[in-house]
């Protein structure tokens, strides 16, 4: 009993020990091959989806929009998969064919303020790879409405209309909300934009509901009107937007993760496009490590060790993405709130670069 016993354990023993050193083996080999990051190669650019009520040609937005936002972490891809920032050709999708665009292969990734969900992660094939920004559901409405909150349409006898994008976040809350509150709204969905958009500004609906940075950019579209409307008190959702991926090719999707890390972390150690070069030689540990003075940052990704330095030189921390495109560069003036780091009360965070 005791020798069948001892010999029981020590078969078990040696299972864990082949595991363990099969573990440490499989730990130490070269980074996950990817199917998508061949194609990129071999196609010259990567395909990247954005959105933006804007709708403008490829690099044609001007400095300071929502779109611009998205797009400067599409450029970050491209600058550290292919070495150059404009290596990239963006494609405007519309929420309802994004995600079947993405599992048919048309597009490499999403980043196109796109709310990282439960549903969509575990039952559309995705992964979301990073968030790049942390927003919630607002409102709009027209001054002559009368009104700074949602609560205050209780009572009215009369349904108020509200302009809605389908196959959206914001169209589900928007309907969980009116059955919470017994509010007097009728939702009116649109597939494209720019119809929801006329619709809106030209009376069809008196309420349109969209993430808070979204509606901000859409009322200052209307800059010589814009103080006909008003953005609501109220926001009643979290949207976290991430970078998306198919669930098909692990290696790409650890880039693409990284990659949007990288912007937090260059601001984390305080590296811009402005001192990129001065610290990849003279900077601290820290800093070499990271931008490849170095080697190693980028064995893990298959990808060179100048792959973070080339999206600081070229696109820049996240700081300086966010600056130019909502902040204080842009005509926004938006203040970082949630998107701060988190040594400053917010919840940017990049894991450890080692």
């Amino acid at each position: 009993m005791v020798n069948t016993l001892s010999r029981s354990i020590f078969k078990r023993l040696a299972v864990c020990a082949a595991f363990g050193a099969f573990s440490i083996v499989f730990s130490n080999t070269a980074a996950l091959a990817s199917e998508t990051v061949d194609a990129i190669k071999a196609r010259g650019h990567v395909l990247c989806s954005t959105a933006g009520f804007l709708n403008i040609a490829q690099g044609d937005e001007p400095s300071g929009t929502i779109a611009g936002f998205d797009r400067d972490f599409c450029r970050a891809i491209a600058a550290a998969v292919l070495g150059d920032k404009d290596l990239v050709k963006l494609v405007h999708l519309v929420p309802s064919t994004r995600f079947g665009a993405l599992q048919s292969g048309a597009v490499d990734v999403l980043v196109r303020s796109t709310t990282w969900t439960l549903s969509r992660d575990g039952a559309m094939g995705l992964h979301f790879a990073a968030v790049n920004f942390y927003d919630g559901q607002g409102f709009i409405a027209h001054k002559s409405l009368g009104i700074k909150k949602l609560s205050e349409l209780k009572g009215r006898s009369k349904n108020t209309v509200a302009c809605v994008e389908k196959n959206t976040t914001s169209q589900d809350n928007l309907a969980d909300l009116i059955k919470d509150l017994g509010l007097p709204i009728v939702t009116m969905p649109f597939n494209a934009f720019e119809e929801l958009r006329y619709a809106f500004f030209n009376g069809r609906c008196a309420i349109y509901t969209s993430d808070m940075t979204f509606l901000t950019e859409f009322r200052l579209s209307k800059a010589m009107t814009s103080d006909d409307y008003v953005i609501l008190d109220d926001v009643v959702s979290k949207e976290p937007l991430s970078a998306v991926v198919r669930d098909t090719d692990a290696g790409w999707f650890n880039i693409v993760r990284w990659i949007v890390h990288a912007t937090i972390q260059a601001e984390e150690l305080g590296i811009t496009s402005a001192n990129v070069d001065r610290l990849v030689v003279e900077g601290t540990v820290a800093q070499k490590k990271f931008l490849g003075g170095q080697p190693g940052v980028g064995e893990a990704l298959g990808l060179d060790d100048k792959w973070a330095y080339r999206i600081v030189k070229q696109v820049g921390s996240y700081a300086e993405i966010f600056d130019r495109n909502l902040g204080q560069g842009s005509p926004y003036k938006l203040d970082r709130g949630l998107n701060a780091l988190w040594t400053n009360g917010g919840l940017m965070y990049s894991p450890p670069f080692h």
